[in-house]
């Protein structure tokens, strides 16, 4: 019996013993690594292009307001699936500094649209900012959105060329990013940005920089592959005053521009009718003294035929008889004479 049970406690300890033996051996087995790739880009580089550092995700950068209350800049570097799907407010309730707005007429005067519009530097669908006064400066509407009322992206002049285009590119390129700058361009104590610059490339998913070229003549390439455009805040039918941000409209009501010409063109009318009349008048007056002539160097004639047939005397125009001398003859002396009184 205790045979027995010495060896029922010998069987149960190598049973325990190769269990735990067949634990150990798999708590030893080797981890399976992942390998996760490290994103490298030229940093130097990146700084001397004025690029944003590249770290694989959105990034937002705005200047903030200087002394006059003024933007300074805004960057940007996203891809496609980092832009903003919520519909943007229409209104804003800021106002940035040199803000004034105005009705102004247009091309042939028929029409009137605003003239500023308050304007992003950074789109709202790439940066999903709205009423964010560092990213807002007046902009002529021309600018902004490439006409004078509504929109036309076709007008390389505008912001909206530029905007809808690099939209396109992050959409066709879903795995690149891009690096988009834009900075308003004061000069001195203006209010107003005489100009805005954006400045935009692309990054592959390596930190590789790829030029973007859109098609726009105002582009221009640096030596990192960094497109450049500079755009002008005017707008052809105003006059700025860049210091203040008033303006004035240089294109006039069709309305009185109709009337004025309407006016302008009764003047000349009348002038060349008073014209005319004045001619008229001046050479009937010379006719008139012509005829004057005429007649005096007649009378003249017939008053010497007269004198040489008639002893001296003569008539005047009025049938008055005078003597050789000049002086008026007497019935008596005209009919002595045996002239005809």
């Amino acid at each position: 019996m205790k045979k027995l049970l010495s060896f029922s406690i010998a069987l149960l300890s190598i049973t325990t013993l190769v269990a735990c033996s067949g634990h150990k051996a798999e708590s030893k087995a080797p981890e399976e690594k992942i390998e996760q790739k490290q994103i490298k880009f030229d940093e130097k580089l990146f700084k001397e292009a004025g690029l944003l550092p590249f770290k694989n995700e959105k990034q937002l950068e705005l200047g903030e307001l200087d002394s006059k209350s003024r933007a300074t800049g805004a960057h940007i570097q996203l891809k496609d699936s980092d832009e903003p799907t919520e519909k943007r407010e229409s209104k804003l309730t800021y106002d940035p500094v040199g803000w004034h707005n105005y009705k102004f007429f247009y091309g042939d005067g028929k029409k009137e649209a605003w003239l500023m519009s308050r304007g992003h530097l950074i789109g709202y669908q790439f940066s999903g900012l709205n009423d964010e006064k560092r990213n807002l400066v007046p902009m002529t509407n021309w600018l902004n959105a490439g006409n004078y009322s509504g929109t036309d992206d076709q007008n390389q002049s505008s912001m909206l060329y530029y905007e809808n285009r690099l939209d396109s590119w992050l959409a066709n390129h879903p795995n690149y990013y891009l690096d988009y700058k834009v900075t308003p361009i004061y000069q001195k104590d203006e209010l107003i940005p005489r100009q805005i610059e954006l400045q935009y490339v692309g990054i592959d998913e390596n930190g590789k920089l790829l030029e973007i070229k859109l098609g726009g003549s105002k582009e221009k390439v640096d030596q990192y592959s960094v497109t450049h455009v500079v755009l002008d805040n005017v707008s052809a039918n105003a006059e700025i005053n860049y210091l203040d941000g008033t303006a004035k409209n240089t294109v006039e009501d069709a309305k009185i521009k109709e009337k004025a010409k309407k006016e302008a063109e009764e003047k000349a009318k009348k002038e060349a009718e008073e014209k005319e009349a004045a001619e008229k008048k001046a050479k009937e007056e010379e006719q008139e003294k012509a005829r004057q002539a005429t007649q005096e160097k007649e009378e003249s004639q017939e008053s010497n035929s007269q004198s040489t047939n008639s002893g001296g005397y003569f008539r005047d125009r009025k049938g008055r008889w005078h003597r050789p001398n000049g002086k008026f003859a007497s019935k008596k002396e005209i009919r002595e004479a045996g002239l005809q009184w």
